[in-house]
């Protein structure tokens, strides 16, 4: 070939290789703008580029925290660091509890264990300068969440740790999404457990395009259809989904979860400890429009009731113990900034900031004790949103 040819040649390549660079540069600047479904599906779509060696398997739990692991997060939308202190908690090593120190044992799964944020900015962080500043001496949050911990998981979880960590209220995220499937699923004798079981680390096909939006969205939509074609995982997602409709008898599924409660009651009060519970509701009830997406997904029916988990739930927390409902700050929230993440499904910064906020005023309240009884109360146990 002459050497006009060749360049002419090279230059038709140059101008097609700029082209599909400029195309593909588009593409991923337009999925970064789009929203997408994909954290309405969370149950279907975690990450796999979590660094699974921050947990190791438990016989009791299924899985635990390793003492003294750091873990890298990394994921289009965040990059994290996470550290796990000696005593199984995320962030550092917890020193003795210093006279006149607070502290709010923190439990809950992967909502509470926030590893898509760094520990200053998960609500864990939040609440424990928030509190600190408003009551005027240290009071330390314990991150203790795991991820795919139920209630009964988070009680086995307080009787682990409340002679370490010396806590003065019990702070539970019940996650809306799945903990009522976790409960119902839950085996007071869990079958043996090695570490193979835990999930597999990122592909290497992941980690090189980890920081593509594009990739993701791609991946995040074979994976839901795989999810939807195996018979099993899609059967659990539809229970999940089925309990934000309306009409959907939540009976049977109730039943486990008002047991875990009462249990969870039972534990905290022989500890002596006030027991707040918030309720986390999934992000397609923040974003109803990501809702159709997901009931047709998994071939739900029906007409959505996105509160009736939340509000069954409520009515079944044993009398005395706190509830907040975290989603109208969350809904309000949303309307100046995402809350949760597209393809991770769980809370952004901002969500963070906003769950501190609506925690802050009932552990203000609950740290403080409990005052006196007003003279006009029946006897009988305080209904759900009074601090025993």
């Amino acid at each position: 070939m002459s050497a006009p040819r060749v360049r002419r040649a090279l230059r038709r390549g140059a101008f097609v290789g700029f082209g599909l660079t400029l195309g593909l540069a588009a593409a991923e600047l337009a999925a970064r703008r789009w929203s997408g479904v994909e954290g309405a599906w969370l149950l279907v779509n975690a990450p796999d580029l979590y660094d699974t060696s921050i947990f190791t398997p438990d016989a009791q739990l299924g899985q635990v925290l390793r003492p003294g692991a750091i873990g890298h997060m990394h994921t289009p939308e965040f990059s994290t660091e996470v550290r796990v202190s000696a005593q199984g908690t995320r962030g550092g090593d917890l020193a003795p509890k210093a006279a006149g120190a607070q502290r709010v044992l923190a439990l809950g799964d992967s909502f509470t264990l926030a590893v898509q944020v760094p520990e200053r900015d998960s609500f864990s962080g939040r609440l424990s300068r928030a509190l600190s500043e408003t009551t005027g001496h240290p009071v330390e949050v314990v991150n203790a969440g795991v991820d795919g911990f139920g209630t009964f998981e988070a009680t086995r979880q307080l009787q682990r740790l409340a002679p370490v960590v010396r806590p003065d209220v019990v702070l539970l995220t019940f996650f809306l999404g799945n903990d009522l499937e976790d409960n119902r699923r839950h085996r007071d004798t869990p079958a043996p457990v090695n570490a193979a079981a835990l999930p597999s680390l990122a592909s290497p096909l992941d980690t090189l395009f980890s920081w593509s939006f594009l990739y993701f969205h791609g991946k995040s939509l074979w994976r839901a259809q795989q999810a939807a074609a195996d018979p099993g995982r899609s059967g659990r997602f539809r229970a999940e989904a089925e309990a934000f409709t309306r009409g959907t008898d939540l009976r049977e599924r109730l039943a486990p979860t008002e047991r875990a409660l009462r249990e969870l009651d039972s534990t905290a009060h022989s500890l002596g400890l006030p027991l707040v519970i918030a309720l986390a509701p999934p992000a397609f009830v923040i974003s109803p429009e990501r809702a159709h997406a997901t009931f047709e997904l998994f071939g739900v029916t029906g007409e959505p009731d996105l509160q009736a988990p939340a509000r069954e739930v409520s009515r079944r927390v044993p009398g005395g113990v706190s509830v907040v409902d975290l989603e109208p700050a969350l809904e309000a929230a949303e309307g100046e900034g995402r809350t949760y993440f597209v393809f991770d499904g769980h809370w952004t910064a901002r969500g963070h900031e906003t769950v501190a906020r609506a925690l802050t005023p009932t552990l203000l309240t609950a740290l403080r004790g409990p005052g006196p009884a007003p003279s006009s109360s029946p006897a009988g146990p305080p209904t759900p949103g009074t601090p025993r």
